[in-house]
């Protein structure tokens, strides 16, 4: 033990055969062992599990919800609804027709709806409901010391508040309902509404029937002096100008009328024959000035042309047939060349009788093209001179025959008017009078409940998110990445009630073991060597499972071969004892009085040995700021492939700092929802503000469950169990025997 007490051949055997570039175990060395830097993330996992975390608040507030909304249905006045169903009948609008009299129009279906509607809910309609079933007396209604029309006002308020009309879809339907504290009078304030309507529209239509006979006497009398007026000036005209009428065009038709209607389609008809002989003129003049200048369709199809031209073709044909036997001057060919020039002539003075016959063609569509032109011109002018005679006439008649029309149409709208009135079709009508209601309509206690049920569970919802989001704990391996920046090793679950750390450790298919098992391969991964010559355990706080961390990578890597050093340097409070460790320990080397050997104490673990504390110094910091420690690190370094530190908080003490900064990584331990994220930031600042080489942190105590957050935690580090309250145990290893 002198040389290497605690170096096995194995792990000595792994350490020089392994490759380079891969650690003891064969572990690849690179980006692969780096924890990968994850943003907080938040999902439908993280909801379900602030939900099953806080389910008792959230619990808490759906009962308090659903029993306020059952106090609210106990304290609340019982309130009933009575509905009477009317029918809106389609509405029509008489208008007047100029030929026929009257004529029913019917109005806009949603426009008409809508106005009954309004009609059904106005203050009019309640105050005669008032005063009818004299609700002004009622003191539930208005104000006995009030004024009378007071009292009919605050009544008809009152029933206009408690009133609703509301149209059945798709129908001509409508239900008239009434909300009050006595179910027989609900039902009679909603069939005097709907009675109160149909009395309404009645007088309505009486008074406008009254009404409408007053416009019409005084519009029929303005129309027939308009009429009489009219017709002296017609007459007065035509006596002036000489206009006579006659009945030839109708029956209201005047000669002048006729005389002009005759012209214009005279004028027609001559501008019609003008157009036809212009057509004619022209295509005559085309002919001819084709003719003039070359052969034309006509000259092709003249008979004497056409035997002409056929005789000139044959003896061609022969004369150059016998042209090639003959010499031109031959009698025969000088004969037949005379023949063809007399030919040749012949069809000359054809053509020329064609082209003088289609001139004379064209020189008498000019003539009737004239002729018409100027039987058009004498027509126009006597047109225009008798529009210019009759245009004030035809004025003067339009004004009679309006004027006619309108007091025709005024006078069978009055005799309608007179004959239809008390008479007019009743717009509404009740479908199903309303009935005494049988139970309230308000409060509904299943509707109460399911609203406070759901308010509850809200603010149940909300209060477990805020005292989720306000209290800043590390909860999760994602806060360790995304707000400390530092790698995430592992999580340790939290311990079931009724059993022990060192029975759950001791079994290797327990949670626990597994999950220090994975701890231990997350560091082989994160390390080149397959492990670091030093790891210092630390954590911010007390009593955040550094210890037991400690203890139980010292158990993983002795297993697998490491030989393997668990040195206990917190001098303040001890962790770790070994029976009949005879006062050797840490504090016993720094100060000189014991050596290396000597404090090495093998354990019944193979390959795992132990320095503990030792006795417990007045300066536990002082003594570890000493020259002393590094070489000891050093030195066990060498002696062992891997020595585990198990070292006091952070926060508060000067003790785990210092040692960070000589060991070769640092383990961060956080117990979860305890430590506060500004507490864990703190601490890991200070371990970089001391140079240490932050391996990654922990989770421990994680229930997978979620319990309740930790509100509190005390900094304080001192000196004996007695002296902070704190029951710790140490615990103690059995030694090689």
């Amino acid at each position: 033990m002198a040389d290497n007490p605690g170096l096995n051949a194995p792990a000595s055997r792994a350490l020089a055969t392994a490759p380079a570039g891969t650690t003891a175990l064969g572990f690849p060395i690179g980006p692969a062992m780096a924890a990968p830097a994850r943003e907080g993330q938040f999902g439908l996992f993280e909801i379900w599990r602030i939900i099953v975390k806080h389910r008792w608040v959230i619990l808490a507030g759906l009962v308090v919800g659903i029993g306020l909304a059952a106090l609210a249905t106990i304290l609340t006045t019982r309130m009933y609804r009575a509905t009477a169903t009317i029918e809106i009948n389609a509405e029509s609008m008489t208008m007047v027709d100029m030929g026929d009299g009257q004529k029913a129009v019917p109005l806009t279906d949603p426009q008409s709806l809508q106005t009954q509607y309004g009609l059904l809910a106005s203050i009019s309609l309640a105050e005669r409901v008032a005063r009818e079933l004299n609700l002004t007396a009622r003191e539930d209604f208005a104000d006995p010391a009030a004024s009378p029309q007071s009292k009919l006002d605050q009544a008809a308020s009152k029933i206009s508040t408690n009133l609703k009309v509301e149209p059945v879809d798709d129908s001509r339907l409508a239900k008239i309902s009434y909300v009050d504290a006595e179910p027989a009078l609900a039902a009679r304030i909603a069939n005097a509404v709907a009675e109160g309507a149909i009395s309404s529209h009645i007088e309505r239509g009486l008074d406008s029937n009254a009404y409408a006979r007053q416009v019409l006497e005084k519009r029929i009398t303005d129309a027939r002096e308009k009429l009489e007026d009219s017709e002296r000036k017609l007459v007065a005209y035509a006596q002036q100008q000489n206009i006579v009428s006659v009945a030839s065009g109708g029956e209201d038709s005047s000669e002048g009328q006729a005389s002009q209607s005759l012209d214009a389609a005279s004028l027609a008809a001559a501008n019609q024959e003008l157009s036809v002989a212009q057509n004619a003129r022209v295509a005559a003049q085309a002919r001819y000035n084709q003719a003039r200048a070359t052969t034309t369709t006509e000259t092709l199809q003249n008979p004497t042309a056409q035997g002409i031209r056929s005789r000139l073709a044959q003896l061609r044909a022969d004369y150059q047939q016998k042209r090639n036997a003959m010499k031109p001057d031959h009698p025969e060919m000088v004969d037949l060349q005379s023949q063809i020039d007399a030919l040749e002539r012949d069809l000359r003075r054809e053509s020329t009788s064609v082209v003088s016959a289609l001139a004379a063609e064209y020189r008498a569509a000019a003539a009737r093209e004239a002729e018409l032109r100027g039987r058009v011109n004498r027509l126009r002018g006597a047109v225009l001179d008798l529009r210019g005679r009759s245009i004030q006439y035809n004025i003067l008649q339009r004004d009679l025959d309006t004027n006619r029309q309108l007091y025709d149409a005024l006078l069978q709208r009055y005799k309608a008017v007179g004959a239809s009135a008390g008479t007019g079709e009743n717009l509404i009508s009740i479908v199903d009078p309303a009935k005494r209601p049988g139970s309230p309509f308000k409060p509904d206690p299943i509707f109460n409940g399911l609203v406070g049920a759901l308010l509850g569970l809200l603010a149940g919802l909300a209060t477990a998110f805020a005292l989720e989001f306000f209290t800043n704990t590390v909860r999760k391996l994602e806060d360790l990445e995304a707000k400390l920046k530092i790698p995430a090793l592992g999580v340790i679950p939290k311990v079931e009630k009724g059993v022990l750390l060192t029975e759950a450790l001791a079994n290797p298919r327990s949670a626990v073991a597994e999950a220090y098992s994975s701890l231990r391969s997350a560091i082989q991964f994160a390390t080149p060597h397959g492990a670091p010559a030093t790891l210092l355990v630390t954590s911010a706080g007390a009593s955040e499972g550094k210890t037991t961390t400690s203890l139980a990578l010292a158990q993983n890597f002795a297993r697998l071969g490491f030989s393997t050093l668990l040195l206990d340097a917190d001098m303040r409070h001890p962790s770790f004892g070994v029976e009949s460790s005879e006062g050797h320990g840490l504090s016993s080397i720094l100060v000189g009085a014991s050596t290396v050997s000597e404090s090495i104490i093998r354990t019944s673990i193979p390959n795992l040995s132990i320095i503990v504390a030792g006795k417990l110094p007045p300066n536990p910091a002082d003594l570890l700021a000493e020259q002393r420690l590094p070489q000891l690190l050093k030195e066990l370094g060498a002696w062992f492939q891997i020595v585990i530190v198990d070292a006091p908080p952070v926060l508060g003490l000067a003790d785990a700092p210092i040692l960070a900064s000589l060991c070769d990584r640092t383990l961060l331990i956080f117990e979860a929802e305890k430590v506060r994220m500004s507490v864990a930031m703190n601490t890991v600042d200070r371990l970089r503000a001391a140079n240490a080489r932050i391996l990654g942190g922990v989770l421990t105590k994680f229930n997978a469950k979620t319990s309740g957050y930790g509100y509190g935690y005390g900094y304080g580090y001192g000196y004996g169990d007695e002296q902070q309250g704190i029951a710790k145990t140490k615990i103690m290893l059995p030694r090689h025997k």
